[in-house]
C-alpha cells in the first residue's frame, strides 16, 4: 500500500462538501449543544461508569465532544452516492469507509444503541475501544486499525470519557450489522499510544499560557488536529512522525482538481502560521477561511455544517493560542488547493 490508510480514509470523508456535509447531531435528551469545552480540559475525573442516566450536563458535554471536537459522525455515519450523510443512519457505521484499489474494505463500527452496535457493550468496553484500540470479543481482545485514532484519544480525561459514553447511550438504535473488515486491515497489536510527555508543550513564556494549555488538550488529546497535521509513516507503530508534530505534509487525494496537503501549523513565520493572529486562526476554524479570506480545502472539517463550525468560540480561541505557542519547525508545504469560502 503506497499511501497511508489514513489518507485513503479521508477520500471517503470529503466526498460531500455541500451545506449538508455534516450530519445534524441527534438531539440529546438534555437539549442544548454542549460548548464550555475548555472548562473540563485536563481536569480528569472519576473512573466510574457513566451508565445510562439522564445527567443533562454530562450528556450535553458528550454530544459536543462527539459531534464537534472529535467529529465521530464523519467516520461512523453512512453517506449516499452523492456523498451526503444519511441522517436516518446517524452513527450506525459506514461500510467501505476505506476501500483499497483491489476492493478490500475497512468498515467503521455501528455506535448506536442497537444490538448490532453498542447496546451489548459495557461502558468500560466502549472506553477501551476509544482509548486503547482494543475490541473485546468472545475469542479474545482484537486490536483496532489505527485509522481509528485511538492512540491520540488515549489521553482523554475520565470526565470527558464518561460524557462521551453517556451521550452515545442516548443515540437512537439503528440495526446495521457492519461486515468484518478485510484481513489486510488487521493488526497484531494496537499502535503505540501518544503519551502526554511526547505532545508538544507551549513555548516557554507564551503570553496566554493557560489558554494554550487548554487548547493543547483539545487539539491533541480529545481532538485529532495533531494527527491530521503530522505526517503519517506507513507501518510505523507510532503511526505519525514524532519529529515533526504539526509540521504538515500529509497528502489527501480526495477527488479535487489539486491534492490538498496538510498545512504546517507551527509558529515558523515563513512556512507555518507564525504570521497569523489567534483571531485569524479562530476564523479558519469557525468560518472556514484563511487569513486572506480564501476558503480552506477539505478534509479540514470547516465547510458549512462541518464539525468545527460548531466549536465553542472559547474553545476555538484556546486551540488558536496553542497553535500560536507551538515551537517553530521549518517545513515548506507546496499546497495550491483552493476552495470557495463559506
Amino acid at each position: 500500500m503506497q499511501r497511508s490508510l489514513f489518507a485513503l480514509a479521508v477520500v471517503w470523508l470529503a466526498l460531500g462538501c455541500g451545506d449538508d456535509d455534516m450530519v445534524t447531531p441527534t438531539p440529546a435528551p438534555s437539549g442544548g449543544t454542549g460548548g464550555t469545552g475548555a472548562s473540563t480540559a485536563g481536569t480528569g475525573g472519576g473512573g466510574g461508569s457513566a451508565g445510562t442516566g439522564g445527567d443533562a450536563e454530562l450528556v450535553s458535554r458528550g454530544q459536543y465532544l462527539v459531534n464537534n471536537v472529535i467529529g465521530c459522525p464523519d467516520c461512523h455515519t453512512p453517506r449516499d452516492k452523492a456523498g451526503a450523510p444519511i441522517l436516518a443512519q446517524y452513527l450506525s457505521g459506514a461500510e467501505c469507509f476505506v476501500r483499497l484499489e483491489n476492493g478490500d474494505c475497512l468498515h467503521s463500527r455501528n455506535l448506536t444503541n442497537d444490538m448490532t452496535g453498542l447496546a451489548n457493550r459495557t461502558d468500560d468496553e466502549i472506553k477501551k475501544m476509544i482509548r486503547d484500540g482494543i475490541r473485546p470479543s468472545s475469542t479474545g481482545d482484537v486490536a483496532l486499525s489505527p485509522v481509528m485514532p485511538y492512540y491520540v484519544f488515549h489521553n482523554i480525561t475520565d470526565a470527558d470519557m464518561n460524557a462521551i459514553v453517556a451521550y452515545l447511550r442516548t443515540v437512537p438504535a439503528v440495526a446495521h450489522e457492519v461486515p468484518r473488515s478485510a484481513m489486510v486491515f488487521e493488526v497484531p497489536a494496537p499502535a503505540n499510544y501518544l503519551t502526554d510527555a511526547a505532545i508538544p508543550m507551549p513555548m516557554d513564556g507564551y503570553a496566554e499560557m493557560e489558554r494554550a494549555l487548554r487548547g493543547r488538550y483539545l487539539a491533541t488529546e480529545s481532538g485529532a488536529c495533531i494527527e491530521c497535521h503530522t505526517k503519517h509513516i506507513q507501518g510505523d507503530p507510532n503511526v505519525i512522525d514524532y519529529t515533526k508534530f504539526f509540521a504538515g505534509g500529509e497528502e489527501y487525494a480526495i477527488g479535487l482538481p489539486t491534492v490538498p496537503i496538510a498545512k504546517n501549523l507551527t509558529s515558523d513565520t515563513e512556512t507555518g502560521l507564525g504570521s497569523w493572529t489567534p483571531e485569524e486562526i479562530v476564523a479558519a476554524l469557525l468560518e472556514g477561511k484563511d487569513k486572506d479570506g480564501a476558503g480552506i480545502c477539505p478534509p479540514m472539517p470547516v465547510q458549512p455544517m462541518a464539525p468545527y463550525t460548531g466549536l465553542d468560540p472559547e474553545d476555538a480561541l484556546d486551540i488558536a493560542h496553542y497553535i500560536k505557542s507551538l515551537p517553530p519547525i521549518v517545513n515548506a508545504i507546496d499546497d495550491v488547493c483552493t476552495f470557495p469560502p463559506m
